[in-house]
């Protein structure tokens, strides 16, 4: 590699180290807090890479991508490991197979976003200039809340999660321009430890660590002020924008498809008369007295049948929606044929309680490698390869219309299904368009008892508190739980793997956030910034080339 050998002897212990740390920064064990010091090992590296005099820039872009890579493949294979399991048990690959298509495929993705996000200003950037720090954090937040990946997330997500009170912020700049809090951490510790580097830069260090300490303190103070307002507003909601949202959880088994039904977790088969049972079971907890509307809530891939091309489990739902005078919002898949054959879609339909069907989503998000093959028409070989090996894949048309449920002038409710709710986009123009209220219909027993369902609440998390809207996560398999328009919890946790039925009256209706409203405006301030950034650290490079010229 042209190292020194005593820089290739640590290499090997700092990509263990970030590796590791990212994937700890991963929803589901608890430790998203190391994702403030989970990169500090990898700028380390990279820093003394591009410092070399003995690496060629050809040789520094090279290593620096690879150790990139190599650090993402670990945190991968840890933080996203439901992706192995899916893999494995679904996919019917052999571990090893797995295993690599967790650590090389989508640890590339996020290897060449962090190599993008960290190497990309040292390329550019002659170390030593003061403007440099303020130039790379807000390159970060950039790169980070505008790159495209396969999976929807961001490391302001991962890491402010475990923070109730400055996470509140995400309804002014997103989950993503959290970033800064994450990115400006790591890189100041990483400076502040290697001040043999940094003399010249110690005054700039200073403003910035004091700045990021006041604009921490100051989110946290906007979030307590927001969590007390949306607490009391709630208090004062009128009950014509309430509505009583009851979720099945009915945990059918995938054992069928699964290559050892042993890691399916359940055993309970689907049918549409436990649906209706389940169901009886939950409206005995409704609040006769309170007179408010009902709904219903069946997640994904319980429910048996094409909904419209199965005319006789169709009849028998609308019956029974009308006899109960309930709504019913359900998820299931259809199909038109066009000029090269069937085109499939995953679809949300909303049943209202007079037995009439009030509309269908189409869902806009689909899974890789899971409903769609990326890049299939750019590689067409590759993607028929994949066809064949991968089992237990379809492919869907993508939905364009964010669908709005009007059951009465006052309840516009909005259904996405699964992975829509890892995009920013679904959910904010669903609700632009008047939901008051988002459902999620999921199932993730595709993943197993792995951390899926933790990241899945995570981003239900995250996607109301930016769009200020209570969100239904309804998992055929767990964890379903209901989330306020703060983030919270507003009902108890349905275990995962287990059946379960969760009632609860809502309150219908979105808060206002700057966010949903103006994200355009967030993203192209955030370009502003690192631009006007990139001025002065170029000025002050041709101010230090006139000095020494």
């Amino acid at each position: 590699m042209n190292l020194s050998k005593k820089q290739n002897i640590k290499v090997w212990w700092v990509i263990p180290s970030s590796g590791i740390l990212i994937g700890l920064n991963a929803p589901g064990f608890g430790t998203e807090w190391v994702g403030f010091i989970s990169l500090i090992p990898l700028v380390w590296l990279l820093e003394k890479t591009f410092l070399n005099p003995n690496l060629s820039q050809k040789k520094k872009l090279f290593l620096s991508l690879l150790f990139c890579w190599l650090s993402a493949g670990i945190g991968s294979s840890i933080g996203a490991y439901w992706i192995t399991h899916s893999a494995h048990v679904f996919g019917h690959l052999p571990w090893f197979g797995a295993v690599s298509v967790t650590f090389i495929g989508y640890g590339l993705e996020v290897g060449l976003l962090l190599w993008i996000a960290l190497a990309g200003p040292l390329v550019i950037l002659r170390h030593g200039l003061q403007w440099g720090m303020p130039l790379r954090i807000l390159w970060f937040v950039v790169v980070d809340s505008n790159a495209p990946r396969l999976i929807d997330w961001n490391f302001g997500g991962l890491t402010l999660n475990g923070f109730p009170w400055v996470e509140q912020a995400a309804d002014l700049v997103g989950s993503s321009g959290l970033s800064l809090f994450m990115i400006s951490t790591n890189l100041l510790i990483a400076a502040w430890f290697a001040p043999e580097h940094n003399k010249s830069n110690i005054p700039m260090l200073k403003s910035l660590s004091i700045c990021t300490g006041m604009l921490f303190l100051a989110a946290a103070g906007y979030g307590m002020i927001k969590q007390d307002s949306l607490r009391k507003f709630s208090n004062t909601e009128k009950s014509s924008q309430q509505i009583w949202i009851g979720s099945v959880q009915p945990n059918f088994s995938l054992q069928d498809l699964a290559s050892n039904p042993d890691l399916a977790h359940s055993e309970r088969r689907q049918n549409l008369d436990s649906l209706f049972k389940d169901s009886e079971a939950l409206l005995r907890s409704y609040p006769q007295e309170s007179g408010l509307p009902k709904l219903i809530v069946w997640p994904e891939s319980v429910y048996p049948d094409p909904f419209f091309k199965k005319d006789l489990s169709r009849k028998r739902v609308l019956q029974w929606a009308e006899k109960h005078q309930t709504s019913i919002l359900l998820a299931s898949i259809d199909w038109e044929m066009g000029k090269t054959g069937p085109r499939f879609f995953g679809i949300s339909v909303m049943v209202g309680p007079n037995g009439k069907i009030i509309g269908r989503y189409n869902k806009i998000f689909l899974i890789p490698f899971g409903e769609t093959l990326p890049f299939s028409e750019w590689f067409p070989e590759i993607a028929e390869w994949l066809r064949k090996e991968i089992r237990n894949m379809s492919e869907f048309e993508k939905g364009t219309e964010y669908t709005v449920f009007q059951l009465n002038p006052e309840l516009q409710v909005s259904a996405s299904i699964c992975f829509d709710i890892f995009s920013t986009e679904i959910v904010r123009n669903m609700t632009r368009n008047g939901a008051g209220f988002v459902a999620n219909l999921s199932n993730l027993a595709w993943f197993g008892k792995t951390t899926a369902t933790h990241s899945m609440e995570a981003f239900v998390r995250w996607r109301a508190i930016e769009n200020r809207v209570p969100i239904l996560f309804a998992s055929n398999n767990g964890s379903s739980v209901l989330i306020g328009p703060n983030g919270q919890p507003l009902s108890p946790y349905l275990g995962l793997f287990k059946t379960g039925l969760m009632g609860e009256t809502v309150s219908i209706g979105s808060h206002y956030s700057f966010y949903r409203e103006h994200s355009e405006i967030v993203r192209i301030t955030f370009i502003l910034l690192m631009l006007v950034s990139g001025w002065f650290a170029i000025r002050q490079r041709r101010k230090q080339k006139d000095d020494s010229g």
